[in-house]
């Protein structure tokens, strides 16, 4: 809120602006004087007041002219003004007083307790204006700390914190969305699951925080290696899914050996600790008479990932078998 409250007091003759100050030394207000109208202009300009109290009668610039400036500039439109007249008292100079723009005429002499009952009447309107402006600001405010929690909890909802990553969660909505739209289309889709080999001894011999910026670099190689339409998604732990759309076991494959290759390549460097890592990875595509449901699609990636694991790691397993795991009907092609 406001520290002080400002009215502007205008009149030609500095005596009187001294004894209406004087008048009003018990109101909790600054009172900013003024002698002419060009003088009041330049004050409003750099105050904000609560009232502006206008003799008529001023040279050059009488104070229903001064109104009138006040009234049409868009910051000082609502000012409540009033006039103060020792000269006129008429009907006509009142009613032109309220024409310009006046909330109130008051003719010389006046008690003293009337006008000061005025002020702290616009004083109080005055503060209950601000009172409210930053009523309506900390109302705003909250709004957007409110918008800005809504958006990080949905993004919580989907995403994985560590890494950024879709999350589990986010996985079976979107698998069972894209196995879906392949089946009533007729169109592609691969699964590509990955683990990182030996993850436990990262963790083991440089800690979990150099373990955690593994999986965060990791992250990173892989959104830089897939299209932008794939989604990324972390498992759990070290393990990842790479979901692909429009894409027939060839590309998925192809897709798995570059990430497959990137990985094995890139030394992964936080300034303290430098490690090279290597992936396995399980590959599948969809078929219609193998994949019965979306669940269908990780189990056969895990049983992929799960033979490049069984054959040595860092390698890629896509899996071409028919029937289920359990069933034990699988014939596996390898990429290595």
């Amino acid at each position: 809120m406001a520290d002080t409250v400002d009215i502007l007091i205008v009149d030609d003759k500095i005596n009187n602006l001294i004894a209406l100050e004087d008048a009003f030394s018990d109101i909790d207000a600054v009172f900013i004087k003024a002698t002419s109208g060009n003088d009041a202009l330049r004050e409003v300009l750099k105050h904000d007041f609560a009232l502006a109290i206008l003799d008529v009668q001023m040279p050059e610039m009488d104070g229903y002219e001064l109104a009138q400036l006040i009234r049409n500039r868009k910051q000082t439109s609502k000012l409540p003004i009033i006039f103060l007249s020792a000269i006129y008292s008429d009907d006509f100079h009142v009613f032109k007083g309220y024409d310009s723009g006046a909330v109130d005429f008051i003719t010389k002499p006046f008690l003293p307790e009337i006008l000061a009952g005025k002020i702290r009447f616009f004083i109080e309107i005055y503060l209950q204006k601000i009172r409210l402006k930053e009523t309506i600001h900390e109302l705003q405010r909250t709004k957007q700390l409110v918008l800005e929690q809504n958006r990080q909890l949905k993004r919580l909802s989907t995403h994985d914190d560590l890494t950024g990553l879709y999350n589990r969660r986010h996985l079976v909505v979107s698998l069972e969305q894209e196995f879906s739209r392949c089946r009533r289309h007729g169109t592609e889709l691969s699964l590509v699951m990955l683990d990182l080999d030996h993850f436990k001894n990262i963790n083991d011999n440089f800690g979990h925080e150099f373990g955690d910026y593994v999986l965060k670099e990791f992250s990173a190689l892989l959104r830089e290696t897939v299209r932008k339409s794939d989604l990324v998604f972390r498992f759990g732990g070290e393990e990842f899914i790479v979901l692909l759309p429009q894409t027939a076991a060839d590309g998925a494959a192809g897709t798995a050996e570059k990430i497959r290759q990137k990985c094995a390549e890139r030394l992964i460097d936080d300034g303290e600790y430098a490690v090279k890592i290597t992936v396995s990875i399980g590959v599948t595509s969809y078929n219609k008479e193998l994949h019965r449901s979306a669940g269908c699609m990780i189990s056969f990636a895990d049983e992929a990932l799960y033979k490049a694991k069984e054959g040595g790691r860092n390698r890629v397993v896509v899996y071409q078998g028919k029937g289920s795991r359990r069933e034990k009907e699988i014939l596996l092609g390898e990429k290595v």
